[in-house]
């Protein structure tokens, strides 16, 4: 058997942690990772430096660990793999809403959005606080929900909430 080529390879995990590196084979369909203690998973993506200084991208399809020797490697995870695995960037959203009703993020949920936004012009109606107060709180609720990328991002029909 002749000598098998080690490179190293990193591990990148499906939530955008980076693990290794660690020595693998990259040998046809199948890529062997030396490490008895490397986290590997399926939807977990490899990355293999190229001479061209790019990464080679794999994706794990299914990684099995073998506790026992075998054909000159001891411990060992091999891993079936489909090439790719492009890059994709996620936007993360911090949403901290309290005391709220009927609140939904994401798509085609205006109608509960203006719903929040008028429990609030309600709640503001009803308080404790001075005509001048609520009239004041209604107009910058209003003038927020007419700004232009308010707009925008909830539709023209956030304009009606609080008059």
């Amino acid at each position: 058997m002749g000598i098998v080529k080690l490179e190293d390879a990193i591990i990148e995990k499906i939530n955008g942690d980076m693990t290794g590196p660690y020595k693998a084979s990259f040998a046809g369909n199948t890529i062997i990772i030396n490490d008895p203690q490397a986290d590997i998973e399926e939807g977990d993506t490899i990355l293999r430096r190229l001479p061209n200084g790019k990464d080679e991208r794999s994706v794990v399809t299914n990684a099995i660990f073998y506790n026992t020797s075998i054909g000159g490697f001891g411990p060992h995870y091999q891993i079936k793999f489909k090439k790719g695995g492009l890059i994709e960037h996620k936007p993360v959203q911090n949403i901290n809403i309290s005391g709220a009703q009927s609140i939904q993020i994401g798509d085609y949920n205006n109608q509960s959005i203006i719903n929040s936004f008028e429990a609030l012009s309600q709640k503001i109606e009803s308080s404790s606080a001075s005509r001048e107060e609520k009239k004041e709180a209604k107009s910058l609720l209003s003038k927020f929900l007419s700004h232009p990328l308010v707009v925008s991002v909830l539709g023209a029909a956030t304009g009606a909430v609080g008059h």
